[in-house]
């Protein structure tokens, strides 16, 4: 491209960002078509990550750009869900039971949480409830339908008749030592046995047409007619150039790995063109997306990974698109939860404040790259009307610690949110809500506190109560009138001066009759946060120290943060991560999206019933249920089931031999009344709130049945003396 163009693509708004760049390069090689297919995919062999999320939304993004051109796109995301299960990824639960289908195609593989299918749909599911969240909607392909529905017979046909010319693609690249020789055989197919269903099999003849003869480890042996056998499939190096062929597609990403110079994607070029006539899509590469802290790539294998939920916790929909749509896919970055999360949301919103005119860019170009990253980073690409309500997490921290997570205090006390605004707010308040409360105990112990309750008395020194009265005489009255943060704490400054008394020693005796502890946020913020009438009441019941008052104040045990709640004895880890409660079916209803499914009402004593959905149709029928008291993970994260939110789920055994699909013993608790918690024996509730704990996290407790009681880490679990019991299945798995 010449210099010109591109200062002339610098200056057009529509053709500052690299998606849009990538998108005139896409009609420039592939001219002007009726239709654009822009593809992606992946083996569903493990948890789905953000390394995999970076190829969807680099697609996304560049599908965006050639609609806003006025062009129609297909977007095509294929599940992979025809390969073979090769090892089984570390955060799995039950990798014992996984270990046996070693071999099998993905989809015939059971899903050991016992959620879905198979152990394919597990994974797809979870993206696919996903992605409607960051605003992107792709067709999803599932590839071993299709190979069972012998849709890729011609072209398996084609690769095993011109399978000495695959060879030659794939030699293409090799150095001398790799290379397959002359007499080397190659099959571009690969065979599932049709007896034991592994892919241990051997392809001894071919009749030049549909028939392959293969033997397998097991003893089978038989000739295969691939345009009625289910059980071929095209080795991916083929699979792949033949797909771009069947599908049309004229954009497909690939990571580092894959677009290096002689990598899969060059020899993928070479098949598509010579076996199958088809030009091969314009690509582009995507770097890796690491942890920070954790060195090398995520990998679903290892159990290293973050997933698309897992980030939409800590990050808006809208601010997690920022992350990727303003990094060049081909560079690599790391997400973070740690403090760097409030850096990031600092920069989305000034970039929101330049599109807004708040902020002055730095020139016509900048203004123009930094709209279309905004416009990019929206769900439905579109700059809202009225710009979304702007508060920083660090300050949303405070406020919900303040109002003890309660979002619409919150937003009661800003006192200036517009209704329109209210919606992308209340995501903001969740993501900073948990963000407080599961990463920054450990990052960030500072900006965790819990306000004490006016009721609960505080002391002081005999030389800083003075201190702290005249506080409360001359600076909270005039709380309202500060016009700045900074005006408040310099009227802190100022009583120390006054009383000729050290700052640090008075801001630590502020701290600790507030919160209890020696540091916080900044006082001056803090103090209006709390408010003219809080303070009063909070200063008001502060008392001189009688020598006791670090006793005193400390108020509740200390709380344990997550990293040390791991280090803790499994039982009492088990206990101060999850909340177990007696709960009564009250409604059953068969799930309208899924045959197997339940959608059960539950009362667990609280106020509102709950609602849960439980795979256990084939177990129980509706009247087996009504009425019975059960055992509900009360505080597990809540999930879509189908289109239906679960808030739970309830506790089963099954026959630890064989897989979930086939045993289940719902647990039932009659013994106990609704609402009651259960514990492991010898521990009582903790008193400090329990977060959401999600279901790996609930599964690595091991749980089981031992003698007909349930128990974790040899103690039993129960309330008051009793304990929950199993009938059928008395040393089984308890899930």
């Amino acid at each position: 491209m010449s210099n010109e163009n591109q200062n002339n693509e610098k200056r057009d708004p529509l053709l500052c960002h690299w998606a849009d760049q990538m998108a005139n390069q896409i009609i420039r090689e592939k001219g002007d078509l009726d239709s654009y297919t822009c593809a992606s995919g992946i083996t569903p062999s493990g948890t789905v990550h953000l390394g995999n999320f970076r190829e969807i939304i680099t697609v996304d993004l560049v599908v965006r750009a050639l609609r806003d051109r006025g062009k129609k796109v297909r977007f095509i995301y294929s599940w992979d869900d025809y390969d073979v299960f090769r090892k089984v990824p570390a955060n799995m639960p039950d990798p014992e039971v996984l270990e046996k289908y070693l071999r099998y195609p993905i989809t015939e593989v059971p899903d050991t949480t016992g959620r879905n299918e198979n152990y394919a749909r597990h994974h797809e599911v979870d993206i696919e409830t996903q992605l409607p969240r960051v605003g992107i909607a792709p067709e999803f392909l599932y590839q071993a339908s299709r190979y069972r529905a012998n849709r890729y017979a011609e072209g398996m046909r084609k690769a095993m008749q011109n399978r000495a010319v695959i060879k030659e693609c794939l030699n293409e690249y090799r150095d001398d030592q790799h290379k397959m020789k002359p007499e080397d055989v190659y099959w571009p197919v690969s065979i599932f046995c049709g007896k034991c269903n592994k892919d241990t099999t051997e392809i001894t003849d071919y009749d030049g047409e549909y028939g392959i003869t293969y033997k397998c480890e097991c003893g089978n042996c038989e000739t295969a007619d691939i345009r009625v056998f289910k059980g071929a499939k095209l080795g991916w190096r083929v699979d792949w150039p033949m797909r771009w062929n069947e599908e049309k597609v004229v954009f497909e990403p690939g990571g580092k790995d894959h677009i290096s110079p002689g990598g899969s994607y060059d020899t993928a070029k070479l098949v598509s063109k010579r076996i199958y006539g088809w030009d091969a899509p314009v690509t582009m590469r995507y770097d890796f997306v690491n942890l920070k802290g954790v060195p090398g790539k995520m990998s679903s294998s290892k159990g290293k990974v973050i997933a698309l939920p897992d980030a939409l916790d800590v990050y808006q929909a809208e601010v997690l698109r920022y992350l990727f749509a303003g990094t060049r896919p081909n560079t690599e970055f790391a997400i973070s939860f740690d403090m760097d999360v409030l850096k990031v949301y600092e920069d989305y919103d000034k970039t929101e404040r330049i599109v807004y005119g708040i902020d002055k860019p730095k020139s016509e170009d900048h203004f123009n790259k930094e709209k279309r990253i905004y416009m990019l980073s929206q769900i439905d690409g579109k700059i809202p009307e009225v710009m979304p309500y702007q508060i920083t997490i660090r300050q949303l921290t405070t406020l919900l610690q303040i109002y003890s997570g309660d979002f619409d205090a919150v937003i009661k006390a800003l006192g200036d949110v517009k209704p329109e605004q209210e919606e992308r707010l209340r995501r903001r308040i969740e993501c900073a809500w948990f963000w407080i409360k599961h990463s920054a105990p450990d990052c960030a112990p500072e900006f965790c506190f819990e306000l004490r309750e006016p009721s609960k008395k505080a002391y002081a020194s005999k030389e800083m109560y003075p201190a702290i009265k005249n506080i409360l005489s001359e600076v909270v009255p005039k709380i309202e009138a500060f016009e700045t943060d900074k005006d408040c704490q310099q009227a802190i400054y100022d009583v120390a001066t006054s009383l000729g008394i050290d700052t640090k020693a008075l801001f630590l005796a502020l701290y600790n009759v507030l919160i209890g502890k020696d540091q916080g946020p900044r006082l001056g913020s803090f103090f209006r946060i709390i408010g003219k009438k809080r303070l009063e009441k909070l200063l008001s019941s502060v008392e001189i120290d009688d020598g006791t008052a670090a006793k005193k104040n400390a108020g509740n045990q200390k709380k344990l943060t997550p990293a040390e709640i791991d280090k803790l004895p499994l039982a009492e880890r088990f206990s101060r991560r999850v909340i177990l409660k007696v709960s009564k079916i009250e409604k059953v209803e068969q799930h309208p999206g899924g045959s197997f499914l339940y959608i059960l009402t539950l009362n667990c004593g609280d106020e509102e019933p709950r609602q849960i959905v439980s795979s256990i149709v084939n177990f129980y029928k509706p009247e087996e249920l009504l009425g019975k008291n059960i055992v509900l993970v009360y505080n597990l994260k809540p999930a879509n089931f189908r289109g239906v939110r679960s808030n739970g789920m309830l506790l089963a055994a099954s026959d630890p031999t064989v897989t979930d699909k086939d045993t289940c013993e719902v647990i039932f608790a009659p013994q106990f009344e609704v609402g009651t918690v259960l514990e492991p024996e010898g521990f009582n509730p903790p008193e400090e709130e329990l977060c959401f704990v999600k279901p790996d996290t609930f599964a690595e407790m091991s749980l089981h049945a031992k003698d007909g009681f349930v128990e974790v880490d040899g103690k039993k679990i129960g309330a008051d003396g009793k304990f929950l019991t199993v009938e059928v299945y008395k040393n089984g798995k308890v899930k």
